[in-house]
Formats: C-alpha cells, sequence, structure tokens
C-alpha cells in the first residue's frame, strides 16, 4: 500500500502546482460593497400638492467630532413621487460611516423645472443602520 501511495502523493503535489495564479500586478476582484438603506418620509403642512414631475433630492452628510468638516456619504434624487409624504429609501455605503461621526440628513423638493419648493430647516439626526424610518417635515424654501 505504501509503494502505491507515494505515486499518488507525488502527482498530487504536481497537480498542485499547476494551479494558475493570478499574473503579477493585476488586482484580485474585490468583493462587492455591502450597501445598505435608511428608510425615509418627507412632508409638508403647506396644503398643496406638486406637479407629477417633482423631484425630491436626500443626502446623508456626516460631521466628525474632531473637525467641522461635513461630507456627502451619500445623496439620491427621487422622481415619480406619490404624497405627501413622500416615502424614500437611501442607499449608502455603512463603510463610509466613522464611530466618531455625527450623521444628517438634508433634503430639497423641487418642481420639475428647477424652482426650489421646500426644504428641510435644519439638519435632520439620523443613526444609519438602526432600521428606523426617519420622519421629517420640509418647510417652504424663502419662507
Amino acid at each position: 500500500m505504501r509503494i502505491l501511495a507515494l505515486p499518488l502523493l507525488a502527482l498530487a503535489f504536481t497537480l498542485g502546482g499547476c494551479q494558475s495564479a493570478p499574473p503579477r500586478g493585476t488586482a484580485t476582484p474585490a468583493a462587492p460593497k455591502q450597501a445598505a438603506t435608511l428608510h425615509g418620509r418627507a412632508s409638508y403642512l403647506e396644503r398643496m400638492q406638486l406637479p407629477a414631475d417633482a423631484v425630491l433630492e436626500v443626502q446623508l452628510l456626516g460631521e466628525r467630532t474632531a473637525d467641522t468638516s461635513t461630507s456627502v456619504l451619500a445623496e439620491q434624487r427621487f422622481t415619480r413621487l406619490h404624497g405627501p409624504p413622500y416615502e424614500f429609501e437611501l442607499a449608502y455605503d455603512p463603510t463610509r460611516i466613522d464611530a466618531d461621526m455625527h450623521c444628517s440628513l438634508r433634503a430639497t423638493l423641487r418642481r420639475g423645472d428647477g424652482h426650489l419648493e421646500f426644504v428641510t430647516e435644519r439638519r435632520v439626526p439620523v443613526a444609519p443602520g438602526s432600521g428606523e424610518t426617519v420622519e421629517f417635515r420640509l418647510v417652504r424654501a424663502g419662507g
């Protein structure tokens, strides 16, 4: 039996050396990024309906505790809105959020021609990853 095992073992080592490796200088494919979703609902108090071509733009902002710089972590434009209230799901990359970061939302609501109708009065604090639906009120722009 030992005589038969030795040639098989030698063959296994030989074939193992034949595996192709990626050429030098090329990167192996990275794992796909895990996207997370923040659920929200934007509304306003005015009794009016915006045209069907209205656009809701939502930004997820991150501000570090150590300095005052604010970065846009994710932003998305939503069309074909039904509401108010306007429900949305904002996709973001959770790896861009640090433990020392305060996150918030900023939003605008425009007519299809670009005219600004409503905005968030101030940033809306959020806790990405909590799974909660973030609700906030938009106020009339310029008023």
